[in-house]
C-alpha cells in the first residue's frame, strides 16, 4: 500500500443535487481528512441519469463557493467540467460520489447517476468510488451512525490502496444503528433488476401518460453479493471494471464472426 500524502485532493460529486443530508455527510468527513477539496455537483435532483451527458445545450457552472460548484447538466457532466475547467486538468487523489440518498445495489448500479460520475472517474484514471446509502422508504427512521463511524477509515483505505487498471468501487451502507453492523464485506454485484411496471393515468387533456414503478425482480440469496450484505447488516463494497469487454469467452466468438 501507498502512504497517504499530506492534504490530498478530493473531488466530490453526486446525482441527489446541492441540498442533501448525504452530501453535507460527505463533505463534514472529508474534511477530517484534508482541506483539499472541491464540489461539483447537479443544481437538481439527478437520479436515474447513469453515465448521460448534455449534448442538446449549453451547461452552466455556478460557483457557490471558494470551492463548491453547481452544474445544470448531469452527474458525468459535473465531473467532466470540474476536471477540465475548474482543476485545469489536476487529476484529484480521489473521486468521491455521493453519499446517495438511498442504495445502489445490483444491476441498479447501471441506471445510477452516482455510480456513473465514478465511472467516468474511472475511465479518465481517477481512483474513484460511489457511496450510497440505505434510505427508509416511509423516510421515519434513517440511522446515520453507521456512516459517521466508518466512513471516514473507508475513505483512507481508498486514498492508500494500490488500484488495477480500470477499477472502481460501489460502497453501500446499510440504515441501521452502528452497533448493530457486523463488519464489511467485499462483494459482487447481485442480479436484481426493474420489472418494467408502469403506473398508467391521464393528464387534464386525457392524454395517457406513463410512470414507471420501483418494483424489482425478486433477487436469490447469494452470500457475498451485495443485496445479501445490506441484508444481512453488513457495508458493502463491491470492486468495478469500467473496461466492459468480454474477455472470459472473447476467443468463442472467434470462430463465427472474425473473417479475412
Amino acid at each position: 500500500m501507498n502512504n497517504i500524502k499530506d492534504n490530498p485532493l478530493i473531488f466530490i460529486t453526486n446525482d441527489d443535487g446541492p441540498d442533501t443530508i448525504g452530501l453535507n455527510t460527505l463533505i463534514n468527513i472529508v474534511k477530517d481528512i484534508t482541506n483539499n477539496y472541491i464540489v461539483v455537483v447537479p443544481e437538481s435532483n439527478c437520479s436515474g441519469f447513469g453515465h448521460s451527458i448534455t449534448l442538446s445545450r449549453p451547461l452552466r457552472l455556478n460557483k457557490n463557493s471558494n470551492n463548491f460548484y453547481t452544474c445544470d447538466g448531469t452527474p458525468t457532466d459535473c465531473v467532466m467540467l470540474g476536471l477540465f475547467n475548474i482543476l485545469n486538468n489536476v487529476v484529484p487523489d480521489l473521486l468521491l460520489s455521493g453519499i446517495n440518498m438511498g442504495e445502489n445495489l445490483a444491476d441498479d448500479t447501471t441506471y445510477s447517476g452516482t455510480l456513473c460520475a465514478a465511472l467516468e472517474g474511472s475511465l479518465r484514471n481517477i481512483k474513484s468510488v460511489a457511496l450510497s446509502k440505505v434510505i427508509s422508504k416511509d423516510n421515519k427512521e434513517n440511522n446515520w451512525s453507521t456512516v459517521d463511524k466508518y466512513l471516514k477509515n473507508i475513505i483512507l483505505d481508498f486514498l492508500q490502496i494500490d488500484l488495477f487498471n480500470n477499477n472502481f468501487f460501489n460502497v453501500n451502507f446499510p440504515n441501521i444503528c452502528d452497533d448493530d453492523v457486523k463488519g464489511i464485506k467485499l462483494t459482487y454485484l447481485a442480479r436484481r433488476r426493474p420489472i418494467g411496471n408502469y403506473i398508467v393515468r391521464k393528464d387534464a387533456k386525457n392524454i395517457p401518460y406513463y410512470w414507471l414503478t420501483t418494483d424489482r425482480s425478486k433477487e436469490e440469496e447469494i452470500k457475498n453479493s451485495d443485496i445479501w450484505a445490506i441484508n444481512n447488516k453488513y457495508i458493502s463494497i463491491s470492486p468495478l471494471n469500467s473496461d466492459m469487454t468480454e474477455k472470459v469467452n472473447f476467443n468463442n466468438y472467434k470462430e463465427q464472426f472474425n473473417r479475412n
